[in-house]
């Protein structure tokens, strides 16, 4: 397994903030719904979002630091989050365990003693507001299960199981429910318990990983649980001040412009974010202003502006364009 620094093109002293625009450009470039049927660019997204699982975590990343990928196996503990379980009823582990995927055990038998089955791996696309807030899917999956029939065992009596024809196995399409908990983000995954294919001589079955595919929004940018807006605003209204309703996730908020705003200020709107997958609050919504300038301007306007212009002491030495061009300057902060 490849050491998850190297996955992400980062050294072992590497910041948090240095891990998270790593992971978030590696995300960028390989999300599959950016190189669909490309197996490679999605094994590459898969392993920087493992990768990036550890490393954001403090104590995930000292434990790997210190036994590397054994430090950190699901299997090797008592979990990643302690009793975090309990808030989902056992069933749910956000970001639990590593990517153990694939066929036959996670963890080979003994002596053909018990072993417990293979974890699946199943990829879900979420809209903007359901990974947000939550939602409950409804999705459908082939796993491997042990024959009805023998009972797992390949034989009826002395002669071979005509189900199974011997393996004692069977593939069958699997459809649960499952409740997705309010803050998710691309690339991060939940455990259900014992959805995974069956043991190995009475071991428990696997589990099935859920690794989520969050899509953009036209008018949102979340990074972390932090919600970025651009306010589009004109001269007037950035000059003299404006009170204005702003969108957000949870609805619209007014919000209030001083006078003189410049392009690029940055207001806070307190726990207008996304809730944390956690528990630990809620983000923030980050609005930051971009004064636009008009491509059309009547005559009328253009006079204004030169007068404007006058009284503000930045007399063009040509009209037109050049003025208006010191305006833009002016009231855009350059």
């Amino acid at each position: 397994m490849r050491d998850y620094y190297e996955i992400l093109g980062v050294d072992k002293n590497a910041t948090d903030d240095e891990i998270k625009r790593a992971y978030r450009q590696l995300a960028k470039k390989y999300h599959p719904d950016l190189n669909p049927d490309d197996s490679e660019a999605e094994q590459k997204f898969t392993e920087a979002a493992a990768a990036y699982e550890i490393l954001s975590d403090s104590e995930k990343r000292s434990r790997y630091d210190r036994f590397g990928h054994a430090g950190v196996n699901p299997q090797a503990g008592s979990g990643d989050f302690g009793g975090f379980g309990d808030i989902f009823d056992d069933i749910f582990d956000i970001f639990g365990g590593g990517f153990g995927f694939g066929n036959g055990s996670s963890q080979g038998p003994r002596r053909n003693g018990p072993a417990k089955g293979a974890d699946l791996r199943y990829n879900l696309n979420l809209e903007f507001r359901d990974a947000v807030f939550g939602t409950e899917k409804e999705i459908q999956f082939r796993r491997i299960e042990n024959c009805s029939t023998c009972h797992g065992t390949g034989k009826i009596i002395k002669e071979k199981c005509s189900t199974c024809r011997g393996e004692g196995k069977i593939q069958k399409r699997k459809k649960i429910k499952v409740s997705i908990p309010a803050g998710v983000d691309d690339g991060q995954q939940i455990r259900v318990s014992g959805q995974g294919e069956p043991g190995i001589n009475g071991g428990p079955a696997g589990d099935l990983y859920i690794m989520f595919r969050v899509q953009g929004h036209n008018e949102f940018e979340r990074d972390g649980d932090d919600i970025y807006y651009e306010l589009k605003l004109t001269f007037p209204q950035a000059a003299l001040g404006d009170e204005i309703e702003v969108p957000t996730v949870h609805g619209k908020v007014k919000l209030r412009i001083p006078a003189g705003t410049q392009s690029g200020a940055q207001f806070r709107l307190k726990d207008k974010g996304v809730k944390n997958v956690h528990g630990y609050g809620t983000g923030n919504q980050y609005v930051t202003v971009k004064v636009v300038t008009p491509e059309k301007l009547t005559e009328k306007q253009k006079q204004l502006l030169r007068e404007f212009a006058e009284i503000s002491g930045d007399i063009p030495e040509e009209q037109g364009s050049s003025l208006f061009d010191k305006i833009k300057k002016k009231f855009q902060g350059e």
